[in-house]
């Protein structure tokens, strides 16, 4: 039995910054130990569905940190090593036939694509973008591939299609929402996305779903919901995430749909246990309500306030969310969360890709802001004025040719 002060369980983004965090406060060696099931050091997953697909960018270009950073600072780390049990009550894990006990756990384990339940869903060249192996399988296969699917009109859609695009194959996208992105982009935006991908060459075909998949052992054809027949070489999923927490259960923790329970210091209900990233349903301060975020800031500076929190650093965790998109030659970012908005403002102007919009509160509160080629004023504006609660009025954010940060 191997015995270690502090246990991660799981090697993706939320461990690798832990680490980092762990590091920083200069844990003695030997102390904390990180499993993960993935052959591969914890890596940034952002540039697998951007450069990494693309092929610009290389398995060492994405790592968190290399092998002598774990090295330097003790950290025992060990891959290839999926748990087979956990025991949180005696404060144990099994791996491989031996036992690893804690006297504190971070769980960090993420989560899976949601597959495809269809006839033909199990053929060849349907590909799931989570790990690098899955990036890198896409990337061979459209390096030869002519005709594409991405099914799902969400960010990996998006940014999957224009990598896919980008590299020569003649890309469709389709999905069952009317527009592209609509849990997320306002109608004006969709419409500026849908255009420009149009213009680049992709098919988009809204209010539809794949029922079927073709082909003896590889993919040739889908076949739509409307009963179109359309070729294939390759089809990439993108339909969203499951919470891998099935290991967890039967063993007292408190788990939701879409995650574990924590509070706002990012434990759960066991004592000594905390969970962190793409795996927890949190209660967030500033929304004053639970929240669930599948993006990677979150799984950052989540994965440093847990390991700040386990080394005794008892605050509450308190940030505005965040995730950046690059598609095409286009990028673009968004603070906060807009789901109760009650209106919705839009800055600049949208046809020709410069444009912001700001996400209000029926009592004017700013909940959340777009932001895509403005000034770095606003930039600037949007995460502090989410965080102090700043209220706005429509009417100002539309007039006022400049937004000062500091006016909050």
């Amino acid at each position: 039995m191997l015995d270690f002060k502090y246990v991660i369980l799981g090697g993706g983004v939320t461990a690798g910054y832990a680490a980092d965090e762990f590091a920083n406060f200069d844990v003695p060696e030997g102390e904390l130990c990180i499993l993960s099931a993935e052959e591969t050091l914890p890596y940034e997953r952002p540039p697998l569905s951007k450069k990494f697909l693309a092929g610009d960018k290389s398995k060492e270009d994405i790592l968190i940190n290399d092998q002598d950073f774990y090295e330097r600072h003790g950290i025992e780390i060990k891959l290839g090593t999926p748990v087979e049990r956990v025991d949180l009550e005696k404060r144990k894990l099994y791996i491989n036939g031996d036992t690893i006990s804690y006297e504190k756990l971070l769980i960090a384990t993420g989560a899976r694509p949601r597959k495809l339940e269809i006839p033909g869903s199990e053929l060849q060249n349907i590909f799931y973008l989570r790990t690098i192996q899955d990036a890198r399988r896409i990337h061979q296969k459209a390096t030869e591939a002519k005709k594409g699917i991405v099914v799902g009109g969400g960010f990996i859609g998006m940014e999957a299609t224009s990598v896919l695009q980008n590299l020569g194959v003649d890309t469709t996208m389709v999905f069952p929402e009317k527009r592209v992105w609509e849990a997320f982009f306002t109608e004006e935006m969709s419409n500026y996305f849908e255009t420009y991908y149009r213009d680049r060459g992709v098919t988009i075909l809204p209010e539809m779903t794949i029922d079927l998949i073709l082909g003896e052992e590889i993919v040739t054809q889908v076949k739509t919901s409307s009963g179109q027949h359309l070729e294939a070489d390759m089809v990439v999923v993108g339909i969203g995430v499951l919470p891998n927490v099935e290991i967890f259960k039967d063993n007292g923790l408190k788990i939701a749909e879409d995650g574990i329970l924590v509070n706002r210091f990012l434990e759960t209900n066991v004592p000594d246990v905390l969970a962190a990233g793409d795996v927890t349903r949190y209660r967030d301060i500033l929304y004053q309500r639970p929240m669930h975020i599948e993006h990677w800031d979150n799984a950052v500076e989540q994965g440093r306030h847990a390991a700040r929190v386990m080394l005794g650093e008892y605050q509450p965790y308190v940030h505005v969310p965040y995730f950046f998109s690059d598609e095409f030659d286009l990028s673009f970012e968004f603070w906060g969360d807009a789901l109760g908005a009650a209106e919705a403002v839009h800055r600049g102007d949208v046809p020709s890709g410069h444009f912001s919009v700001w996400w209000l509160a029926e009592d004017g509160r700013l909940l959340a802001a777009f932001i895509m080629n403005r000034p770095e004023e606003e930039r600037t504006a949007a995460p502090q004025w989410i965080k102090a609660g700043k209220k706005l009025q429509g009417h100002w954010l539309q007039e006022t040719d400049v937004l000062l940060p500091d006016e909050v």
